[in-house]
């Protein structure tokens, strides 16, 4: 996730990183919130659901990118699936701003 963090800050977006739930919800309300939560491909099926829904429901508009587990709510505004990417890889990496880019 490294390349792909100093990506996004060279073009200019701004990145918080979390671990668990409780850094997902400081970083989100420290930042006012934010346009999209990317999912790294180490992160578990359970702590992707358990962040993903609690930010959903604060912010049903979010939007959601994982290059791990798959996001089964189908509810949410916009999802990007992007497992078969890796998120240090160029493809990955446009994948993701082709995504961010189409709002």
């Amino acid at each position: 996730m490294a390349p792909l963090h100093a990506m996004l800050e060279t073009l200019g977006l701004s990145v918080d990183r979390a671990s668990d739930l409780a850094e997902a919800r400081t970083a989100f309300f420290g930042a006012g919130g934010h346009d999209c939560l990317v999912i790294g491909p180490g992160v578990s099926p359970g702590l992707a659901r358990k962040v993903s829904n609690a930010l959903a429901d604060i912010d049903p508009s979010m939007s959601f990118a994982t290059f791990g587990p798959h996001l089964r709510d189908t509810a949410r505004a916009r999802t990007a699936r992007l497992s078969s990417y890796h998120p240090g890889s160029r493809a990955g990496q446009g994948a993701l701003l082709r995504f961010l880019q189409t709002r």
